[in-house]
């Protein structure tokens, strides 16, 4: 759901020094761009069953890693409680990962994107979207990104995840990355069960606007 209340943290705040905050949960997930796409970085406090979007970085398009990695490393030591940062490699290997644990960020961890995992990460939240666990600063660019992107279901029974020409989707998998690793509880989702059995190609969350704004 939006929330009216909640703002992201200022870029100035990370860029200033250590941010004094109460003790905190937070959680990043990171999205490595590649030539046509951003690299983005997600931040999640997570609450009492609650997932709060504060952060929302989506870098130049063309950023080199070190750019990448080096915002990743301030973040680190400037935001209290940065308990994890995942990093999704998938098509750039362990070369990414090198570089960011050789930085000193050590609560750093890779994960390859296969289509059935992707497909319980976007579940998964779409689940605690569902549900109302998600909260995010009114953002009405990110919420088209939320808008746009489409499924489609394979012979494989799996989904695939796209989104049209023209238009990123690099923010939304890092808030979904960020999401997924700083789930309340190890509870297992099953999108089999979750996703209906014939649907058809469409996006991801219809009308998402009136659906996370409900509770």
């Amino acid at each position: 759901m939006v929330d009216p209340k909640l703002e992201y943290i200022r870029e100035g705040a990370i860029l200033g020094g250590p941010i004094v905050a109460n003790p905190k949960f937070y959680v990043a997930g990171v999205d490595l761009g590649q030539k046509q796409d951003h690299s983005a970085v997600a931040g999640v406090d997570k609450g009492d069953h609650r997932f709060d979007l504060v952060l929302l970085k989506q870098l130049e398009l063309g950023s080199e890693y070190g750019t990448v990695v080096g915002y990743l490393k301030l973040l680190n030591e400037n935001l209290p409680d940065l308990r994890r940062i995942m990093i999704d490699q998938t098509g750039v290997g362990e070369t990414f990962m090198s570089m960011a644990i050789s930085s000193g960020l050590k609560n750093a961890r890779g994960i390859e994107l296969s289509q059935p995992k992707k497909q319980d990460v976007m579940t998964f939240l779409k689940h605690c979207m569902q549900d109302g666990l998600v909260h995010i600063p009114y953002d009405r660019e990110f919420m088209n990104e939320l808008n746009v992107e489409r499924f489609e279901l394979l012979e494989t029974g799996r989904l695939k995840f796209s989104h049209p020409p023209g238009t990123h989707d690099d923010r939304l998998w890092a808030f979904a990355l960020a999401i997924y690793y700083a789930r309340l509880e190890p509870t297992e989702y099953h999108p089999v069960a979750a996703v209906n059995t014939s649907p058809s190609p469409g996006n991801l969350f219809p009308q998402l606007p009136k659906s996370i704004w409900r509770r």
